[in-house]
């Protein structure tokens, strides 16, 4: 292995590193806003913080996988890695095009 291969996989790494902090830490967000949004709606019924809570949570849910993608996205072009771009690209547009259409 030459020395620029142990330096794009140490990139690489550390890419792995990112997008999986960026996944938990969207996942705890949501998380933390359903089971706060969902007490809230046992305690006082359904009312305007309850639902701006559990919206936050779910939104915050679906966003994360978008997230992981422009993450992913900035990565590999930062790599030059022109294969995963293009690869990265046409999820990020399948998401967004499945988005539109189900709306």
């Amino acid at each position: 292995m030459t020395e620029l291969d142990s330096v794009e996989a140490e990139a690489i790494d550390r890419l792995e590193i990112r997008v999986g902090r960026l996944l938990e830490i969207g996942i705890l967000l949501s998380a933390a806003c359903l089971g706060v949004g969902l007490l809230v709606w046992i305690v006082t019924g359904p009312s305007r913080p309850a639902n701006a809570l559990l919206t936050v949570g779910l939104v915050a849910l679906m966003l994360t996988p978008l997230a992981r993608v422009v993450a992913s996205l900035i990565a590999w072009v930062r790599l030059r890695d022109w294969f995963f771009v293009a690869t990265t690209v046409l999820v990020f547009a399948v998401l967004i095009a499945a988005w539109v259409l189900s709306s």
